[in-house]
Formats: structure tokens, sequence, C-alpha cells
């Protein structure tokens, strides 16, 4: 009862609950034996967080999150999980002579005695204690321990299984296949691992998984929202045998460790979504490097309207969507949303009264009414070939998965000025470039001219997390200058940025939005193109009739409370001279 009325006295002091407050958590306190600081909460008098804070102060000690925190696989092994549990307890760091723990129960006089006692190699250490709340150490325990309990049959396995894969290897090397064995079955350590690690990467939205091997250690990556982020390992044990079972249901030859190889396989989530995965291995010096692209069908909207373009934007690509013949092109960096973009306007004309034929790399949606046709080099089906196929198919639209020769592009544009639309995507910085780009590939300005209708560029931006965001007071004017950004069309947005939070895994950014560039192909433009005029011609023109850059779309983004000013920056470049904001500004 001391402890007790000695936090309900901090509390007023400082102002958080009032004294008749005090007075009836002390009363319910009597009626329940519970602890004053948990019938605060449970009264809504204070939060958990606000307890905790106090908690913490009261014992003379410092209140963290521990969500926020990367705990090393050795400090969390310096317990077990029953122990964590038993005294609600993690730890978090070790230094020479003391241990630390995040705890949820300060006030307990013998948790240090007591760990001591049943934590026999820490009988000479020193151990300090910090507070956290019950929420996050409960969350904390289970993502530490619970995660390393599902891989424990895995890690006790691993020695059985290298041998294995050591007897299946030569084996292989004898008779030159994947025998059936510990990598076919369900119950194999193994694949439980495997099937975990694609489970979990599907449920964080990771559009790749990066399995990096090391002298001591293996790196976990995925990258979400275009930017990695690491994640617990599995033990350097695992590696050799984490490698075998990739390879294997991706097609590869598991033999095979001095050259790079690509595969592919499907995977079916136990919620029974079915997800592909193309794989790619690179020796490295430790080991063999993977990336699995995830390609989620079901982690998209493939409706034109829910793109994010503007209103004047949109209203171009459907009209440049509504022409009988032509070629629309959707260009940018890799992983840039342009599949999606693509996908979404195919989908939009998709009519079972057309013939619409597609040749990708890989087919990452299927569509209904639409013939799709895989690339594979290996039978000869480029895509050139399968485009001059499609000529021979009666088609009224064809998507060409990416344009990247001379001998595509030259196929596409003739087919464009031959009665059929055509939709294909580039890798340039901006639209204007677009054309340029074609242009350079040795296809004749007039017939690029004659055939393009829009261009269409985009780059993708990290949303603001919507759980831990806040306003800022004032955007970094001088900031935003330095990087080619006038602070004159800064005036009147509303601004906010993430602070972190377990759902965006503490980066203040969570799901992505383009920002897009149309530069419809009209007359002035067209005559520009003809005339052999230069990249800067273009663009000056396309500045001239209003077309709405990159960057500036990012801005209005941003403006919206959207985007930060930081994202802008990283995402898009200065993509015309300040004087032609300025000059767009007074006109």
């Amino acid at each position: 009862m001391y402890e007790a009325k000695k936090l309900g006295e901090i509390l007023l002091e400082e102002g958080m609950i009032t004294e008749e407050q005090l007075e009836k958590a002390i009363d319910e306190q009597a009626k329940t034996s519970e602890a004053l600081g948990t019938v605060l909460v449970k009264l809504g008098y204070i939060t958990e967080d606000v307890l905790y804070h106090f908690l913490a102060m009261q014992v003379g000690t410092k209140f963290i999150d521990v969500n926020i925190l990367h705990i090393e696989d050795d400090i969390i092994k310096l317990i077990d999980v029953n122990l964590a549990r038993k005294y609600n307890i993690i730890p978090i760091d070790k230094k020479p002579g003391k241990i630390i723990f995040a705890t949820s129960n300060p006030l307990d006089p013998s948790l240090s005695t007591n760990l001591k006692y049943e934590i026999k190699t820490v009988e000479d250490v020193e151990l300090n204690f910090v507070v956290t709340t019950d929420a996050s150490l409960q969350a904390a325990i289970a993502k530490y321990y619970e995660s390393t309990s599902i891989l424990e049959d895995t890690y006790n396995a691993i020695g059985t299984i290298d041998e294995d894969i050591t007897i299946i290897e030569e084996k292989k090397a004898k008779e030159d296949e994947v025998p059936e064995g510990d990598y076919e079955r369900t119950d194999s350590p193994v694949v439980k691992y495997v099937n975990i690690l694609i489970e979990d990467a599907v449920a964080k939205r990771a559009s790749d998984v990066h399995i990096n091997p090391y002298e001591k250690k293996i790196v976990l990556r995925y990258r979400i929202d275009g930017c990695l982020v690491e994640m617990p390992p599995p033990p350097i044990q695992f590696r050799k045998a984490l490698t075998s079972r990739i390879k294997l249901l991706a097609g590869m030859n598991i033999i095979e460790k001095r050259k790079p190889q690509d595969g592919r396989m499907k995977f079916t989530l136990s919620n029974g979504q079915t997800v592909d995965l193309r794989v790619s291995v690179v020796p490295a010096i430790w080991g063999e490097n993977i990336v699995m692209r995830i390609i989620n069908q079901g982690s998209q909207s493939l409706q034109l309207r829910d793109l994010g373009m503007t209103e004047s934007q949109m209203k171009a690509l459907e009209k440049a969507l509504s022409y009988p013949y032509g070629m629309i092109l959707i260009t940018g960096p890799t992983a840039c949303g342009k599949t999606t973009t693509v996908y979404a306007a195919l989908s939009h004309i998709n009519d079972p009264h057309d013939n619409i034929l597609t040749v990708e790399d890989p087919v990452e949606y299927r569509l209904p009414h639409i013939i799709q046709i895989q690339v594979n080099p290996e039978a000869n089906l480029t895509f050139a070939n399968v485009l001059r196929s499609f000529l021979r198919q009666d088609p009224d639209v064809m998507l060409v998965g990416e344009i990247r020769d001379e001998e595509t592009a030259s196929i596409a544009i003739k087919a464009a000025l031959t009665g059929h639309l055509v939709l294909s995507t580039l890798h340039t910085n901006d639209a204007p470039t677009t054309v340029a780009r074609l242009v350079d590939m040795g296809i004749d300005p007039i017939y690029v001219g004659s055939s393009v209708l829009i261009s269409i560029s985009q780059r993708l931006v990290r949303r603001i997390c919507e759980n831990c965001k806040e306003k800022v007071k004032e955007i970094d004017y001088i900031k935003a200058k330095k990087w080619g950004i006038p602070p004159e069309i800064l005036e009147g947005g509303e601004y906010y940025e993430g602070a972190g939070c377990p759902s965006c895994h503490y980066t203040g950014y969570k799901g992505r939005i383009a920002a897009y560039e149309v530069l419809p192909i009209n007359t002035a433009i067209r005559e520009i193109i003809f005339k052999k005029g230069s990249l800067n011609d273009l663009k000056r023109e396309a500045w001239r009739q209003g077309m709405v850059t990159i960057r500036e779309s990012a801005i209005e983004i941003m403006k919206q409370g959207i985007t930060t000013l930081d994202e802008v920056i990283r995402e898009t470049l200065q993509d015309k001279p300040l004087s032609e904001y300025i000059l767009k500004k007074t006109k």
C-alpha cells in the first residue's frame, strides 16, 4: 500500500490525476486487491503508457518501448521463454559485468535475487532493469521467443540435414536428378522453415526477400515499401539446408554453386491464396546469395481510378485508351509500379468482343478474356518472336511486357501503325525521354511521332503511416530550396510525418502511392519529333503546355499530408529549372 500510495502521489504532483480520482481508485483497489496502477488504467484515468512511464520514475529507472529495439540473438538466449513469461522480463543488452532486462513488473523486490538463483550463469553479474509496458513486453516475447521455438526443430535437425544434403548432392552428381526425401516431405524441418519465411514475408507486405550469407551469420531482409528492413535471421547452421531447399523449389540445380541461377515457384499460403516467386541465386564468397521476388496477385487494385492520378491525367489516359490503334507507353525504373498501371489500363478496356493478347516476363496477373503468353528464351519465345506471331492472330489490343531492344520496338511500332492498340513499358526517367529513347533505338522519328499516343512516367513514394502520423508545424523551406523545390509552391499545404510504431516497423511509412507525369503526344509535340528536335525542346514544349512533372505530382501528394519532404527528395529528381516553376506561377 505504501508503494501504491507513492505512485499516486507522483501522478498527483505531475497533474496526471486529480485527488478525487486517486481516492476512487484507492477505494476500488481495496475491493479488487489489484495494483493501484492497474485500477487507474481500468477506470480510464491514465493510459498504460502513462502508468509505466511513472512506474519507471517511481523506481528510478528508464522507460523504453522494447518494440523499437532490435535485440541480438545471443542476448535473447540468456534466458528461455519460460523464465521470460514467469518474471515478465526480456533481456535487451549485455555489457561487461552487467545484463540489462526490460520488465513490466518493476516493483517486485525479489526479481533480481530470483533471477540470479534460476540463472546460474549470472551469479556474479549485476542485473539492471528498465521499464516497458506489458503489451510491448508480451509482443517482444512473442516476436523473439515464439519465432525461435518454431525454428527449434529445424535448428536441432540441421546437422543431420547437412549430412543428408551432402549425400543427396553426391547422388545427384551421379544421377543428375533431384531425389525425393527430406526436401519433399511436408514434415521436414527445412520445409517448415521456408514455409514460415514466405508466409511471414507476405504478411509483412514484402516485395522481396533477401538472404545474404556472411562468414559468421546470415542476414535476412525484407523489402517493404521500397526499403530494405532487417529481420531476425536464421542461425548460420541453416545456410546450406536453406539454400538447397529454395533452389529445389525454384527448379534450380542444387549441385551448381559456381554460376548464377534463376528460377520460379508457386507457393500456397495457409489461407489458400497462391503467390508466385521469382528466385535469383548468385554465388558469393560466403555462400549463395538469394533474392526472392514475391508476386502477390491479390495485393493490388487493378482499377484505373485507384491509381492515384489527377483528374486531368486520368482523362488523358482514358482518351488514349479509347483509340483503336496507336501506342501507349508506361515508363520508369524497376519496381516503380509500371506493371500495376499497365494492367489497370488493360483491365479498363478488357472486352470479350476484342481479341487481347499479351506477352510478358513473367505473367504477374491473370486476367479474364485475355490470352497471356510467358516469355521463354529456351523455347525461342522472345518478345519479338511472340509479337510477330501475334500479328497473325487477328489482334485488337496487344501488351508487350517491356521494350528491351530495337527489334521489339520496331515490331511494336509497326503494329501500332497498322490498326492495333499496343501497350508497353520502358525504362526511362521521365515521359519526354521515352520518345527520345525510341529514336535512339533506331526507330524513324516519323514512325515514333505517328504511333505514340501518350507517354506516362511514374515513381512510388511512401505513404505516412496512419497509426503514428503527426502534424509538422512548419515545412523545412531551406532544405526544400537546397534540393530544387521553390518555397512558393509549398504554400498552402498540410504537412505530416510518421513518428514510428510497430505497425510500420518504426519507419514512419506504410504503403506507397504513385506520382505520375503524363505527356499526351499532340500536334505540337509531334511536330518537334518529326523535325528531330532535341530532348530539351520536347521538355520545354511539354512544360509550356502545363505538363505536371513527377516531382510536382509528388509535391502535391505531400501537400495533402500523404507523404513527406524527405520522401519527395529521395524518390524524385529536380526535373526542371527553378525559372520554369516561377514562369509557370506568373503566367
